[in-house]
């Protein structure tokens, strides 16, 4: 995956919701302080240097990871290629944003990784297919259990972004069961070593050839001083395709921003039980 997708992070928007008879601004969003101050101040990141009359690659439209890049980092690019009006949904509430009350926030949250996640290892080589026509941006809120999604659709051959969504947290939705369960691992310590695998399968670059992989394992009491720093709070997840129909694997990915680092685990559910049985790095 291109380090380049970080930047869909910064696609969030201010959302508005209305049912028939109300208007976007009367929509009550305090309850569930959707605009909290995780959402970084409207073109927060580091856009200055992009010159306002700086084009869209043509090349950009074939990967959405080129693409994502561009939309975040061009202002330019970010109004041509929203589709106003621009339908916004929060929890069944609608309404069809204008280019006026539309705006754009980052959601750069001085992270220095996103993260994606897969239900098995072949789903991985979705990010590189060009013949994609939809991609979910979701930012999942693990303690107010709630997802807001920008999705995109290539049309006539460019992406564009599409709508504008947020959800709580269903039982019906594979992923977000797992994010309970994550919610947890991330928190909890105790429960955290209970649920990795002992021993656990451990993979790692060979320090004498950077082109090879080693394998060896991890006991619990190496768990904590091999582990990498776990997203957690509010992540990132990019839906290219990709389905959970496999309700017991799930395969986290996290990739760093500009240093190529990548950290894989995966999780595997047994009688009712999550474990970690494999980490990559």
């Amino acid at each position: 995956m291109r380090e380049n997708v970080v930047w869909c992070m910064a696609l969030a928007a201010v959302l508005a919701a209305c049912n028939g008879k109300k208007a976007a601004s009367e929509v009550d969003y305090a309850a569930d302080s959707v605009f909290e101050s995780s959402f970084g101040p409207s073109d927060s990141f580091n856009a200055s240097s992009a010159s306002l009359d700086e084009e869209l690659p043509k090349r950009a439209d074939e990967l959405f990871d080129d693409f994502i890049f561009e939309f975040a980092r061009l202002k330019k690019v970010r109004l041509e290629r929203v589709e106003f009006p621009l339908l916004s949904v929060v929890r069944g509430d609608t309404v069809w944003l204008t280019e006026e009350q539309w705006k754009y926030e980052s959601l750069f949250m001085d992270q220095d990784y996103y993260t994606v996640f897969y239900n098995d290892e072949e789903q991985m080589d979705l990010e590189k297919r060009t013949d994609l026509d939809k991609v979910d941006v979701e930012q999942i809120h693990l303690e107010k259990r709630w997802v807001k999604t920008c999705r995109f659709q290539r049309l006539k051959g460019e992406w564009r972004l599409t709508q504008e969504s947020i959800r709580d947290f269903t039982a019906a939705e594979p992923l977000d069961k797992f994010m309970d369960f994550y919610r947890r691992f991330v928190s909890d310590a105790a429960f955290q070593q209970r649920s990795v695998s002992n021993p656990l399968r451990y993979v790692t670059t060979d320090p004498d050839d950077d082109f090879n992989t080693i394998e060896g394992t991890l006991d619990h009491d190496q768990w904590d001083a091999f582990k990498p720093q776990l997203p957690d709070g509010v992540i990132t997840n990019i839906r290219y395709g990709q389905t959970y129909d496999n309700p017991d694997g799930m395969i986290l990915v996290k990739a760093g921003i500009s240093n190529g680092l990548m950290d894989i685990l995966d999780f595997r559910q047994k009688d009712g039980e999550w474990k970690l049985v494999s980490y990559e790095n």
